[in-house]
């Protein structure tokens, strides 16, 4: 990967060529960058921010496109209400468009529902940049101190989520921010002004793909699924030990 980039990057600063993407970012701040300062954004500095926007735009996203497959063929009933609903868009619409794809209601509220149950991350990582007191108690969260915030232990209280063992989309019928309005209790993509900065063409590649898949495809069990996932306990991002073992189906019209 290292040797990838770099290779690109040094074709590009010779060949002074622009390919109008991310890299290019990278290079223009490499080459504006302030030689002054302490900090220099050279070599594998560069190559990291490349790498880490690789990372977070596709495994993320195909862990995402999994674990909702993965429910969705638990719960026919509910593959079928979407595959309904995309079927009945790209008929109306004549294809698929950014727009429909963004406004298939119950498409998001699966896509929501996974994230609830399976964050991709599995926690969240935060510096207490001032002294603290938790109401109600003695604890103190002294400045400095890192803060670890886990997503199971937010989206599975019952307080806020009735059922949370339960796959229920419905849960989401009038949107996400009902569940933040005295807190925030469901942050997939984090929170604030270092929320993750590609929730946005994560849910669009998400539901891309799940369109083009449901829209030709039935998700069924095979006799490797899994009734409980085990999760890799070391993976940074929220993996199944055994993977996702499902069977896919070609949709045959029916007959007239």
């Amino acid at each position: 990967m290292i040797e990838v980039f770099s290779n690109v990057m040094k074709q590009r600063e010779d060949t002074n060529t622009k390919g109008n993407d991310f890299l290019d970012m990278l290079i223009e701040l490499k080459k504006n960058q302030d030689l002054k300062e302490k900090y220099s954004f050279e070599g594998n500095k560069v190559i990291a921010q490349a790498f880490q926007f690789f990372l977070a735009g596709f495994e993320t996203t195909s862990s995402l496109i999994s674990f909702t497959l993965y429910e969705l063929c638990k719960n026919p009933k509910y593959q079928n209400t979407v595959r309904e609903e995309i079927k009945t868009t790209i008929d109306k619409d004549g294809g698929i468009t950014y727009e429909n794809v963004m406004g298939m209601k119950y498409l998001d509220m699966c896509v929501q529902e996974s994230l609830r149950m399976y964050p991709v991350l599995p926690f969240l990582d935060r510096r207490c940049n001032a002294e603290y007191k938790l109401p109600n108690s003695d604890l103190v969260v002294e400045k400095g101190l890192p803060v670890y915030i886990p997503m199971f232990g937010l989206h599975f209280d019952e307080k806020y989520f009735p059922d949370p063992l339960k796959y229920k989309p419905e849960r989401f019928e009038n949107g996400t921010n009902v569940y933040n309005k005295d807190g925030i209790v469901f942050m997939p993509f984090g929170e604030g002004p270092r929320i993750c900065i590609g929730e946005r063409f994560g849910l669009l590649a998400t539901k891309l793909a799940l369109v083009r898949i449901l829209s030709e495809f039935e998700v069924v069990r095979n006799m490797k699924t899994p009734d409980v996932i085990d999760f890799t306990p070391k993976s940074f991002i929220l993996q199944s030990k055994i993977g996702l073992p499902m069977k896919i189906k070609k949709i045959t019209s029916t007959p007239a």
